[in-house]
């Protein structure tokens, strides 16, 4: 008798516990990737996280005392790529601070020494100046990104 009601409590227990599982199992889903943006990640702004990447780098280096040996084609896209719906309203304006972001960049990667140093600075302003019109979240970051002791 005593192993019946042993084996009735144990079967009772094991399938409440498996019916309890599943039902946190579907109520409860695993985010199997965080959301950067919540609106999406655009063509511009994983176009703009690669270019973050670049200017850490690039600050890097240039604290170390090494030159900018590669800059990357990809960011001619600038103009071009397709923003976060709602971010733009007037391209021209905003390619107007591309324009002189790819020109600043143009000359950070032509430099060397401590004139590359000073138009990285130049370069990173520029992308303060857009963002102080568009998308004012990564100033902060930006403003990290001035090259220290060079």
């Amino acid at each position: 008798m005593k192993v019946f009601v042993f084996c009735g409590t144990a079967l009772f227990l094991t399938l409440s516990c498996q019916s309890e599982s599943k039902s946190n199992h579907t109520e409860v889903p695993i985010r199997e990737k965080a959301v950067v943006n919540p609106n999406g990640d655009s063509e511009l702004s994983l176009l703009m996280r690669s270019m973050t990447d670049f200017m850490e780098k690039s600050k890097g280096n240039l604290e170390k005392g090494l030159d900018i040996q590669d800059c990357p084609e990809e960011f001619v896209r600038l103009s071009t790529a397709k923003e976060t719906e709602g971010i733009i309203r007037d391209r021209n304006h905003f390619n107007a601070y591309s324009d002189q972001w790819l020109s600043d960049l143009e000359k950070m990667c032509s430099s060397k020494g401590q004139e590359q140093v000073q138009a990285y600075e130049k370069l990173r302003v520029s992308c303060l100046n857009c963002h102080q019109s568009y998308c004012q979240g990564p100033i902060p970051k930006i403003q990290r990104l001035t090259v220290q002791n060079p």
